[in-house]
């Protein structure tokens, strides 16, 4: 978990001296930023992220009542700690904090110590929350999402994209011989040639909700919402290509190097709830068994005993994307 020094704080106060106050007390502790509107603090929070939120309750434009239900609102801002500051805290405003979400307030004129630490009990809940989330939905060897993300928080999505009458679509992804290439190189590199592909695929599936899954050995899984056949297949070939032109070493590789191969499909998100998510998966691996099997010949049965350029020359299949 990161320290205290590296959480960002955003001080949201209409009054110039009490975000110079606040300021002061903050900055030797934690990052500190600080914005003077209900509007411009629903605007950093959705363009830069912070770890917590010290929210005055009243502002001339949006009071801070409406900006922590809109905070709260937004999957995105959802899960940002919010502290209220208020000079004057009657029983149904204490309430009403309560009831928009909030975590905490302190009354004004603020003591120093209390709010460092009030701060600093939720932003520990917040990373401790955060540590588990990671450990529980990440493959601890690749950083990428796990099977539990898959079986718990994938379903949630495809049924609002189902809400929206929008498509999702999956890519169903295979390093090629890389049981040749834990052979030749040993476990470990074959670790870091895993992780080296993942950042890849990774560093390609850039949407919010995009998400990328191993899902299992060598197979990488990308799940891609609102999209169609032609988006998912634009996007299955440049994975093939970018791992390619990383030219990563693997001399019983295609060309001496690490390619992948993938198999993709789409469907409408309705029919993935109202059947079986699973479905959508064996269509893509269909794919991916097609995109990996051999142009000529049937070699099939004799591929595990080739020799590696015989393997090389008749497996001309894999190294693409097919849907």
């Amino acid at each position: 978990m990161k320290p205290y020094s590296e959480c960002d704080v955003l001080i949201v106060d209409d009054e110039p001296m009490s975000r110079m106050v606040l300021t002061t007390i903050l900055e030797p502790v934690f990052r500190s930023r600080k914005v003077k509107s209900g509007k411009e603090a629903i605007g950093a929070c959705l363009k830069t992220k912070p770890d917590l939120v010290l929210l005055d309750m009243n502002m001339p434009d949006i009071n801070g009542l409406d900006v922590c239900e809109a905070l709260k609102a937004n999957s995105e801002t959802e899960d940002i700690p919010v502290i209220f500051i208020t000079s004057t805290l009657d029983i149904e405003s204490e309430n009403a904090c309560w009831e928009v979400g909030a975590s905490d307030f302190v009354i004004k004129p603020v003591n120093a110590s209390t709010l460092i630490h009030r701060i600093k009990t939720h932003l520990q809940n917040k990373l401790r929350t955060e540590f588990l989330e990671n450990m529980t939905f990440h493959d601890q060897l690749t950083g990428l999402y796990n099977r539990m993300y898959l079986s718990k928080e994938i379903p949630l999505m495809v049924s609002q994209i189902a809400r929206d009458k929008g498509s999702v679509g999956v890519i169903m992804i295979d390093i090629d011989f890389f049981k040749l290439y834990n052979d030749t190189y040993g476990h470990l590199d074959g670790d870091i040639c895993l992780q080296q592909v993942a950042n890849i695929i990774s560093g390609c599936v850039k949407r919010p909700k995009d998400a990328v899954i191993r899902f299992g050995g060598e197979e990488i899984l990308v799940v891609l919402p609102y999209i169609d056949k032609k988006g998912a297949k634009t996007m299955a070939n440049m994975l093939v290509n970018k791992v390619r032109e990383a030219a990563i070493p693997h001399s019983k590789g295609i060309g001496g190097f690490v390619s992948i191969s993938a198999g993709y499909a789409v469907s409408k998100a309705k029919t993935v709830v109202n059947i079986d998510p699973e479905e959508l998966l064996e269509a893509a691996d269909v794919e991916l068994f097609e995109a990996k099997e051999v142009m000529k010949g049937d070699v099939a049965s004799l591929i595990e005993e080739a020799d590696v350029a015989l393997f090389q020359a008749k497996e001309m299949g894999r190294n693409r994307a097919k849907g």
